[in-house]
């Protein structure tokens, strides 16, 4: 993104309540209502897995595409079902299922482009192109697709419980999504800042070339501009932050108009509209955003200020308060009333369901509470987590991925794991994946969650999450002689009103807690140093196996300034004491001197030695290294390849397309998209790439892996190591480092033809609890046999190596 006009991003804003608004419900004579469904119950099982079989997509949407007829019957792994005739009503709603999937065709006189509203399920095929769907009902008014003249094949999936699909009308161009806007207050005698995000579409088959955004003006908010070079592609959307700046608001303004216009880069205008910021007191409830380093998407979180007019002495806490599923920051803030000696902050999870706390919804987590800690200056040692449900759950994964993040934690109506609470599915390859989301097994991480306080709530009459979840880890906590308090409200279910967050005992609890400020032992477990590295005076930065469990026990004797340290699993590590002696495992270990105040010890031939600091050279460390989800960070930018033949390339298009869209979806994201000529024109340095094709197909494959990556794909045949597959239908996941980079990571969905491009619309790597590791190499046959399908899967060594 490019400046036209400078102006600075501050740290904070404050965003508003309407971030979700329904578009309205009335259709023009131009829309359709689709109501005549065939229907399939169904037939094969889909749960959290990154590879599941899918008989249905596998018939009628992989190669060639077909279509259905009533009476039909098709076999998958849970049994046979038959295609039903089923009839909507008025307004399209299908009544509830279960369905596994559904299936219509619709005429369209002439070529034309509508706005998909599909409520209620998560996918939409139009004539073997995906969508992202509106599954979780939030109400937003749909996206792009491109209906043909003639019959058109309507294929839905995902589907959550009933469904409905209108195509609504809309000028052919850039389109302004409403019903999407991260909307920030404004706080009085306070300048703009943070971001407003806005979300933009391209209602066209055509991309619309570069685009300038420009806004403000009207005080005090100064006029701005940004440059969207690459624009947006065809049938595709883009969540653009527009970064606030200004002169303080004045008293007595209740609201400012932000008008917005855009042009193409000859100066055409194509679209205007007008938002308006809400103002509120410095002292007042309110809800923030922020500029993602994940995406560069505004973020909304929300903050109860401690309580004012009351006597207070001492030194103010922050609780992190993680909201359940469906929760907005906004409602999980209005839970809270304000106290004296705590700032109550809500960040969102990037969506109100979003990753569970894990993934990128920890991040956000994290990057909110070091916007708060800035703001604020509270002591990092008086942070505290707490949260509801699927909040609850987060604070027992944050607690146990952080043992030295937080003072203390107080789970509500919390659930352990994604394996107590609804399961995840088996396969022959479930261990791997499971190792590949290691930091959402909490149990396997109690050795770190015994040694923080926790108070845990729970109703015992709660049918939602139930009891047996708490005292599950009870059961564990006192088993490991854990700290904890623990209340049980007899009679009460999963919600028994704002007490159930805002419960007084817990925020006692956190006032008798404080952080240990730098002890002489410690005890520290990380299931992956990218997302725990640091514990206090030690560093994990590679274990002996990935995918296990690293263990750190440690002692520091101030006196003879002796760090003396026993590790299980554990492959290159930091001391950041200034130590004279350091015996690791029984053994005393040279030291040479110290880089950045940390010395830094590697096992060779199970020998600890002194070494060098690993961020220097392609090393995997915690800030390079796998999973393969961690590849979308660091402003990532999504690359589809145009090399190849012309059905290639619109078939790769629209696979980076979907993720796109999937990822704006579930994450509030903001996913840039561009083509390989594109991003071999631009300057895209310093930024994750994702990849999608084949080094025959992607013209900028061989400019971002390195010639010596191990896993290398073509047209009709891939190669990993020695090993060699060929065919159209294969297909891989995996990350690398970045050629000529040093701390960027690739990202690449590859195929050898168009099936194995295909067969990445069965892939979910935006959903919680679903793990890659470094590498799986697949083929069609995972859509018969799920992990039957994976060819090999595994990780990459300290180096990078098979």
């Amino acid at each position: 993104m490019k400046l036209l006009f400078t102006f600075a991003l501050a740290a904070f804003a404050v965003l508003d309540a309407r971030a979700i608004a329904a578009v309205p419900e009335q259709e023009t004579p131009e829309d359709i209502v689709v109501r005549d469904w065939l229907v399939l119950d169904p037939i094969d099982d889909r749960g959290r897995r990154p590879f599941r079989p899918d008989a249905v997509f596998h018939r009628y949407l992989w190669s060639p595409l077909d279509r259905p007829a009533a009476g039909d019957s098709v076999a998958g792994t849970k049994g046979r079902a038959t295609w039903e005739a089923r009839e909507a009503a008025e307004d399209g709603t299908v009544a509830r299922g279960p369905y596994g999937y559904a299936y219509a065709r619709i005429e369209s006189e002439e070529p034309r482009v509508v706005l998909a509203d599909l409520r209620g399920a998560s996918t939409l095929f139009v004539n073997g192109q995906a969508f992202a769907g509106d599954g979780y009902r939030f109400g937003f008014g749909g996206v792009p697709v491109a209906l043909d003249a003639g019959v058109n094949d309507l294929f839905v999936t995902g589907i959550r419980g009933g469904f409905r699909l209108t195509l609504h009308a809309t000028q052919d161009g850039l389109v302004h999504g409403a019903w999407d806007t991260t909307r920030p207050h404004l706080l009085t005698d306070y300048p703009p800042r943070g971001a407003v995000g806005v979300l933009l579409l391209n209602a066209s088959t055509e991309p619309t070339g570069p685009l300038v955004v420009e806004y403000g003006g009207q005080a005090p908010i100064t006029r701005a501009a940004i440059l969207l070079a690459h624009g947006i592609p065809a049938l595709g959307s883009l969540k653009v932050p527009l970064g606030l700046a200004g002169r303080a608001v004045p008293a007595g303004v209740e609201q400012v108009a932000l008008p917005v216009l855009v042009r193409s880069e000859g100066g055409d205008e194509l679209l205007a509209f007008e938002l308006t910021l809400d103002v509120v007191a410095p002292g007042a409830k309110h809800l923030a955003t922020y500029v993602s380093e994940v995406d560069g998407a505004a973020l909304e979180y929300a903050v109860v200020p401690p309580a004012t007019g009351e006597p207070f002495e001492g030194e103010r806490a922050i609780a992190l308060s993680l909201h359940g599923a469906g929760v907005t920051a906004w409602r999980q803030a209005a839970c809270y009333a304000p106290k004296p000696d705590f700032w109550i902050v809500c960040p969102t999870n990037r969506r109100p369901y979003g990753f569970d706390w894990q993934d990128w919804g920890r991040r956000d987590a994290y990057d909110v509470l070091a916007e708060v800690l800035a703001r604020t200056g509270v002591a990092r040692s008086r942070v505290f987590v707490t949260g509801h449900s699927m909040g609850g759950h987060g604070a027992w994964h944050l607690a146990a991925n952080d043992l030295d993040g937080f003072a203390a934690c107080g789970p509500s109506a919390a659930w352990e794991s994604f394996d107590s609470y609804g399961g995840r599915p088996e396969g022959a390859r479930r261990e791997l994946w499971h190792a590949a989301d290691a930091s959402s097994r909490t149990l396997a991480l109690i050795d770190n969650l015994r040694q923080m306080p926790a108070f845990v709530l729970h109703g015992t009459q709660d049918n939602t999450v139930p009891v047996s979840e708490a005292m599950t880890m009870i059961a564990a906590l006192t088993e490991a002689n854990g700290t904890f308090s623990a209340h049980m409200q007899g009679g009460a279910g999963h919600w028994w009103g704002n007490q159930c967050m805002d419960f007084g005992p817990i925020f006692e609890f956190f006032r008798g807690q404080a952080l240990a400020d730098d002890p002489a032992e410690i005890d520290f477990t990380t299931v992956d140093p990218g997302v725990d590295a640091a514990h206090y005076w030690v560093r994990v930065e590679q274990p002996i196996r990935y995918g296990e469990p690293i263990r750190i026990r440690g002692e520091w004797d101030a006196e003879t300034r002796t760090a003396t340290l026993t590790t299980e699993n554990a492959g290159w590590i930091g001391i950041t004491r200034a130590a004279d002696e350091v015996v690791i495992d029984g053994v005393k270990v040279g030291l040479r001197a110290s880089e950045a105040g940390v010395f830094w010890f590697a096992r060779a031939r199970g020998e600890w030695a002194p070494a060098p600091d690993p961020a220097f050279g392609r090393i995997k460390r915690s800030t390079l290294c796998g999973p393969f989800k961690r590849a979308f960070d660091r402003r990532f930018v999504l690359v589809a390849g145009t090399a190849g033949s012309e059905d290639e390339s619109a078939e790769l298009l629209s696979r980076a397309s979907y993720d796109a869209g999937v990822w704006w979806y579930r994450g509030n994201g903001r996913a840039d998209l561009v083509t390989d000529a594109q991003f071999l024109a631009g300057d895209f340095a310093g930024r994750n790439v994702i990849l999608y094709g084949n080094r025959d197909t992607n013209a900028a494959w061989t400019e971002v892996l390195p010639a010596d990556c191990p896993l290398d794909a073509r047209r009709g045949r891939l190669t990993l190591g020695a090993e060699e597959l060929e065919g159209s239908d294969v297909a891989a996941v995996f990350l690398y480092p970045r050629a000529n980079e040093t701390e960027t990571l690739v990202g690449v969905f590859a195929d050898t033809g168009i099936p194995g491009t295909r067969l990445g619309y069965t892939l979910a790597p935006f959903v919680s609890g679903v793990g890659y590791p470094d590498y799986a190499v697949y083929d069609g046959a995972v859509l018969e046999e799920g992990d039957g399908g994976v060819r090999f899967a595994g990780w990459f060594d300290q180096v990078w190596g098979l």
